[in-house]
C-alpha cells in the first residue's frame, strides 16, 4: 500500500468511527431554531462551536459583526511543507486575486434557515431533531443543517491528520445566506483573510447524485402602475392603478422560458445532467435551467374598497441562466413595459450568473470520490437557486456544491436521508484530503 493510500485508508477509518457522532451533531442542529428573518444564529452557533472545540488540530472562533448574527469560521493548518510556501510564510497571506498563497481549501455553508411556514401541518416538531426509519426531520435539516454536520465532522477527521496534509482547511459557518449575506459570508470574505482560498466545496441543498457546479442569477424587480384616485362611486374620474398593473404584468410573465445565449459549456452540463437531475429536482428543471423563470411574489395597492387606488405594485423574482446579466434582464422588462406608459420598473436587487468550469481539478476530486462512496459519479449541472458560492466565484475562487437532497425542502416534515448525509460528508472529507494530499 502507497502512502497516499494509507492514509486514505486512515482517514476513512477515522470517518467511519464518527458515523454515529455525525448523526447526533445533525440532531442538534435540527433543534435550534435559526429562521431568517430574524437570522439569530447564536443557538445553532453555539452547538458547532461546541462540536468543534477540543477538536486535534482544529482552531474555531466566533466571528460577529452585526449580533445576533452569528458566524463560525475554523481551521484546519497542515504541517507538511508546501512548495509555495517556505518556512515562515504568512498562513494569512492572500494574494491579490483572494486566493492563498499557501494551498487553501474553503468548506462552506450557512447556518441560517429559511422561515417556518405551516407550523400545524407537521407529524415532527419542526425543531425537534426527530429521528426515524433512516431519516431526520425538522426545519431547515436539508438547508442546511446536514450540510454544516457533514462539512464539521469533515473537519474534525482531518485535524487528526493536520501533520500530513499540505496547506490548510477552513470551514466558515456563515449567518445571513438568505437575506444578503452582508453579516455572513460577504464580512468574512472581507474581513477574515483566512476565509479566501484557492477553491470552495460547499455543503449547501443539492443531492448526493448532482454536483453543482454554478447558478442562475436572480433580478429582483418593482413594479408600479401610476393611476388616478378617485372615490367609489366615480369611477369614471379616476384611473384604477391596480386595473393598470393586472394588465401590464402578462406582458412580463410572458418572459418565462426565453432563452438566452448560453455558453457551450453550461448548455452541455444541463443537457447531459437532465434526466438524473430532474429524477432529483422534478420534471421541468432542464427547461428552468436554462431559459428565464418569473414569479410575480407579492402584489399590493389600494386601501379600501370604496376608493380608487392610485398606486399598486408588483414584487417580481426573476432567475435567468449564465450568459445574461441582471441590467439585459431589466431591459426585457422595460420593454415589455413600454405599450404600457402610466407603469414603470426599477431593479431592487441583483446577482449575475456564476458558475465554474466542470472539469476544474476541484470538480473531478468530487466527481471521483462521489463514484467511490456512491458506486456512479454523479451528474454535473448548475443550480436554479442562489448560494453563497456566488460570493466565490466572483472573487474568481473555483467553486462546488455537493449536498444532501431536499426532501420537502420548505415545506412540513423536511426531511434527510442518513445515507444522504453520510454520503456528503465522505465525499466532503476524501476531497479535502485528496486537495490537500499534495505540495501547492
Amino acid at each position: 500500500m502507497s502512502g497516499s493510500e494509507d492514509l486514505r485508508a486512515r482517514v476513512m477509518a477515522a470517518l467511519e468511527e464518527r458515523r454515529g457522532a455525525l448523526i447526533e451533531l445533525c440532531r442538534a442542529l435540527g433543534r435550534q431554531d435559526s429562521q431568517n428573518p430574524p437570522g439569530d444564529t447564536t443557538a445553532i452557533a453555539a452547538v458547532c462551536m461546541e462540536a468543534l472545540a477540543g477538536a486535534p488540530g482544529v482552531m474555531a472562533q466566533r466571528v460577529v459583526r452585526q449580533a445576533p448574527k452569528v458566524n463560525v469560521v475554523a481551521r484546519v493548518i497542515g504541517t507538511a511543507p508546501d512548495r509555495l510556501a517556505p518556512d515562515g510564510a504568512d498562513p494569512d497571506g492572500v494574494l491579490p486575486n483572494g486566493t492563498a498563497q499557501r494551498r487553501r481549501l474553503v468548506l462552506n455553508g450557512h447556518l441560517d434557515t429559511a422561515q417556518l411556514v405551516a407550523a400545524e401541518a407537521w407529524t415532527f416538531p419542526p425543531f425537534g431533531g426527530c429521528m426515524e426509519e433512516g431519516r431526520i426531520y425538522g426545519r431547515g435539516i436539508t438547508d442546511m443543517k446536514a450540510g454544516i454536520a457533514a462539512e464539521i465532522v469533515a473537519a474534525r477527521v482531518l485535524g487528526l491528520f493536520a501533520a500530513e496534509l499540505h496547506g490548510e482547511l477552513v470551514l466558515t459557518l456563515a449567518a445571513d445566506e438568505g437575506t444578503g449575506a452582508e453579516n455572513g459570508t460577504l464580512h468574512l470574505l472581507r474581513e477574515v483573510p483566512h476565509a479566501s482560498g484557492n477553491a470552495m466545496l460547499s455543503g449547501d441543498v443539492g443531492s448526493p447524485e448532482v454536483m453543482r457546479c454554478g447558478e442562475k442569477g436572480f433580478a429582483w424587480i418593482e413594479i408600479v402602475a401610476h393611476g388616478k384616485a378617485a372615490g367609489g362611486a366615480h369611477t369614471y374620474l379616476g384611473i384604477n392603478a391596480i386595473d393598470l398593473l393586472v394588465a401590464a404584468l402578462p406582458d412580463v410573465t410572458a418572459l418565462n422560458g426565453h432563452v438566452g445565449l448560453l455558453p457551450p459549456e453550461v448548455m452541455r452540463a444541463i443537457q447531459a445532467a437532465s434526466e438524473r437531475s430532474e429524477a432529483i429536482a422534478g420534471a421541468g428543471e432542464t427547461a428552468a435551467l436554462r431559459g428565464i423563470t418569473v414569479n410575480v411574489g407579492r402584489i399590493s395597492g389600494g386601501n379600501r374598497p370604496n376608493a380608487v387606488p392610485a398606486e399598486a405594485r408588483a414584487l417580481l423574482d426573476i432567475r435567468f441562466p449564465p450568459g445574461m446579466t441582471a441590467w439585459e434582464i431589466h431591459g426585457l422588462v422595460t420593454a415589455a413595459l413600454e405599450s404600457h406608459p402610466m407603469v414603470a420598473c426599477q431593479l431592487l436587487d441583483h446577482a449575475d450568473p456564476t458558475w465554474t468550469n466542470p472539469e476544474h481539478e476541484l470538480a473531478g476530486l468530487v466527481r471521483k470520490n462521489a463514484a467511490e462512496i456512491l458506486g456512479h459519479p454523479p451528474a454535473a449541472t448548475i443550480r436554479a437557486g442562489f448560494s453563497d458560492a456566488r460570493f466565490y466565484r466572483e472573487r474568481g475562487i473555483p467553486s462546488i456544491g455537493y449536498g444532501v437532497t431536499a426532501h420537502n425542502g420548505g415545506a412540513p416534515d423536511e426531511y434527510v436521508e442518513i445515507e444522504d448525509l453520510w454520503a456528503v460528508c465522505a465525499v466532503h472529507t476524501l476531497t479535502a484530503l485528496d486537495y490537500l494530499s499534495a505540495p501547492a
